[in-house]
């Protein structure tokens, strides 16, 4: 064949879209590295593409999202923002303050947008008069990750309690198999942490020590319960976590090596990647508690102000994409969550899904629906970030209870 047919047939072969002259390039940092949060990314670009832009991946991953984070920083430092950015709980709000956001009223009045998205949500993408952000999805935080077959051989099942998951993780180690796969990240220790925080002392406590800080709820023998408990969760923990990403963890329980891990549905992403399906690999419930509630987390795209129109055409382009009710669908059954839009039909989800669509809905009517203290949604960062250093400290040290509650209250009171 004549290198000129060649290459004509090899053309032929290319999409459209890249066949077409760009129409503009959206430069996005985000911090989604894993192999289902890249796949699910994917269904946001090429419905980007789709619509004649090209989408420039600046990707830092680590320390949930605080790299891309210090990325962005020096960015703006230098005066050169992406057009988009991904944001975590109070991020998007602090960026709007020093007024380097795009409003998106324009986009949300034209579209309806907020009438999609629940009351919990709006807070995060909204400040003051101004939309700045735009929900791709909701993770439930709150979840137990757990192989099938390893809790068949122990003869375990969902436990109804902290108690009882404890108990049953002294069953798994018995069976041969390491009970809780974690790493020594302290964000990931505070998944743990806040979880039993609410689970055993119920909404109203939670509330009142995460939210509102009250000191006396903070200094509480409930407070010093809940490390307690947390230490004996600790001893169902292998010695090799130092230095474990949160993924690696989610893949011990999906090869069987560990049984349970706590982690938002994010992890389902990456059994879900593997071909594994949820009641037949494994098992998925909320961590376990009598007074049930529903701890969520947000992913969100600003779009920065910037001058060249082609760019500015561009992000009008990237937030439609992410609010494409079919776009939400495809996404978040990659990513593990559930659509931000409340309007996406739950049918062709997994029972995973299913499950977390139902309890959010209950969570709303019955006001037990609470941002993630993790991922910077409970409280301010400064505070966040103290629950993080003294829980993080207690997992991997000696530290006493009573210890750990003292430094608590010292930097919380610090940081205020």
């Amino acid at each position: 064949m004549k290198l000129s047919t060649l290459l004509a047939a090899s053309i032929a072969l290319l999409p459209a879209t890249v066949m077409a002259e760009s129409k503009g390039t959206v430069e996005g940092i985000h911090h989604w590295v894993s192999q289902s949060e890249v796949n699910a990314l994917k269904v946001i670009t090429n419905s980007l593409a789709s619509k004649g832009y090209t989408w420039q991946d600046s990707a830092v991953g680590g320390l949930s999202g605080a790299n891309a984070l210090q990325a962005l920083r020096t960015r703006l430092a230098a005066g050169n923002p992406p057009a988009t950015m991904q944001f975590l709980g109070y991020e998007g709000l602090d960026w709007a303050k020093e007024g380097v956001l795009r409003s998106l009223n324009d986009l949300y009045s034209k579209n309806g947008w907020d009438k999609a998205l629940a009351p919990q949500l709006l807070a995060f993408v909204k400040s003051g008069d101004d939309f700045i952000s735009v929900p791709i999805n909701m993770h439930r935080q709150n979840w137990v990750w757990a192989n099938k077959a390893a809790f068949d051989k122990a003869g375990v099942s969902e436990p109804k309690s902290w108690d009882e998951l404890i108990a049953d993780g002294e069953k798994l180690r018995a069976a041969g198999v390491i009970p809780l796969a974690i790493g020594d990240e302290p964000w990931q220790i505070l998944e743990v942490f806040e979880a039993i925080l609410i689970d055993v002392n119920g909404p109203d406590f939670y509330k009142k020590a995460v939210i509102d800080l009250d000191e006396s709820a903070l200094s509480s023998q409930q407070m010093i319960d809940t490390f307690d408990k947390l230490r004996k969760v600790r001893g169902l923990v292998d010695e090799g976590f130092t230095g474990r990403d949160w993924a690696v963890a989610t893949g011990m329980v999906a090869s069987g090596k560990a049984a349970m891990q706590v982690m938002g549905d994010w992890a389902k992403g990456e059994f879900l990647a593997k071909g594994m399906k949820p009641g037949v690999d494994f098992l998925c419930f909320p961590t376990p508690t009598a007074t049930p509630n529903y701890k969520f987390v947000i992913d969100a795209f600003g779009m920065f102000k910037l001058d060249d129109p082609k760019t500015l055409a561009g992000q009008d382009a990237w937030a439609e994409s992410i609010m494409d009710p079919e776009v939400q669908k495809q996404f978040n059954m990659i990513k593990g969550s559930i659509p931000a839009r409340s309007d996406v039909s739950v049918d062709d989800f997994d029972s995973c899904a299913k499950r977390s669509f139902a309890d959010r809905e209950a969570a709303v009517k019955n006001g037990v629906m609470f941002g993630g203290l993790t991922e910077g949604f409970a409280v301010q960062p400064q505070f966040a970030g103290v629950f993080s250093d003294v829980v993080g400290k207690f997992f991997v040290t000696d530290m006493s209870s009573k210890d750990a509650v003292q430094a608590l209250v010292d930097g919380i009171n610090n940081a205020r």
